[in-house]
């Protein structure tokens, strides 16, 4: 006969065990982990389930979310851009992940959003190219084309660089392209867009020679990954009180990802064994390093003033906009 033991029966077992060890106190824990019910939260996350997003599925898989009396469950957006408008309309979704740049653009439309925790503080996307075009400058895109998806955020971002290293736009041709890379290899395009562990850490992955424009390199300089949350949501005791325990269990997740990313790798594989194990490890590592400098998930008026600053040199605000109109501080 098999017996099947619940991930909320070990969780209460192993919380006993610490409740032996450390008193009365700690059985009082453990009474309330088990005696109360789960409160299910609906987290929406702006892409495909990648190790970009690694944090929120590894903090559910050991347990952080449940630890905190949470039962989570994950949605998928097209893009931050759409994530960004979901959470501010908050009927389905009231947090969840966008990024820096689509935060602050939204919140300049009037959406009630802001940023709890940011992941990313500088932009992972990267253009992308056949190494024997040998395309190592953005100027070097003179000429050339460039794939396109539309509406998604790193289009923004491109142009942020050409911006920003005073290049005429007009001498790149656009091309739309799907969510994929197969304009670049068929040679339909010269060059795509993507963040730096999506599909360029498939392609090297895969044996595939690239070389790599990160847009950080260029003086793009936006906060990327982010934790959002809806105002009038954040606005309920309840609700705020969620959020705040999502932040934290995702902040351990991350954590995990940006002390021990093998680990980590090997732990997200075993969730998601579609994935190919090289591709998982290579872009674990990339997402280890976008993490870094500790803490995980800190964000900084700085560094949304410089984010702002970057948009509104472009013109994509929709009207001026404050740090404290986009993020949450603790103080």
């Amino acid at each position: 006969m098999t017996t099947s033991i619940s991930r909320r029966s070990m969780l209460v077992a192993a919380a006993a065990a610490v409740a032996t060890r450390y008193g009365s106190d700690a059985r009082a824990q453990v009474s309330n982990v088990a005696a109360q019910p789960l409160q299910k939260v609906d987290v929406l996350l702006d892409w495909k389930p990648l190790p970009t997003y690694a944090g929120f599925f590894l903090a559910r898989e050991m347990g952080a979310f449940e630890r905190r009396g949470l039962e989570v469950t994950f949605g998928e957006a097209q893009g931050a851009t759409t994530a960004a408008e979901m959470i501010g309309d908050g009927k389905k979704f009231w947090i969840g992940s966008s990024s820096g740049m689509a935060t602050a653009i939204a919140r300049s439309k009037g959406l009630p959003i802001k940023s709890l925790a940011v992941y990313y503080r500088k932009t992972p996307s990267a253009v992308f190219t056949r190494a024997e075009d040998r395309i190592a400058h953005p100027r070097d895109l003179y000429g050339k084309k460039i794939g396109f998806v539309k509406g998604s955020i790193t289009n923004e971002e491109f142009r942020a660089m050409l911006d920003l290293n005073h290049l005429d736009g007009s001498k790149i041709t656009q091309v739309n392209v799907e969510w994929d890379p197969w304009a670049l290899l068929e040679k339909k395009v010269d060059a795509l867009v993507d963040y730096e562990e999506m599909t360029p850490a498939e392609l090297f992955s895969e044996g595939r020679r690239l070389l790599l424009l990160r847009l950080s390199d260029f003086g793009v300089r936006t906060y990327s990954l982010n934790l959002i949350v809806n105002e009038e949501a954040w606005a309920s005791p309840e609700k705020r009180a969620i959020a705040q325990k999502v932040a934290e269990a995702v902040q351990e997740g991350y954590s995990l990802v940006n002390e021990r990313p093998a680990d980590a790798a090997a732990r997200f594989s075993t969730l998601f064994p579609r994935l190919a194990p090289n591709y998982v490890d290579r872009s674990m590592a990339v997402v280890s390093q976008q993490l870094n400098p500790p803490p995980v998930g800190a964000q900084t008026r700085a560094g949304w003033q410089e984010t702002i600053n970057t948009l509104s040199s472009l013109g994509l605000l929709a009207k001026p906009i404050t740090v404290d109109d986009v993020a949450i501080f603790d103080n």
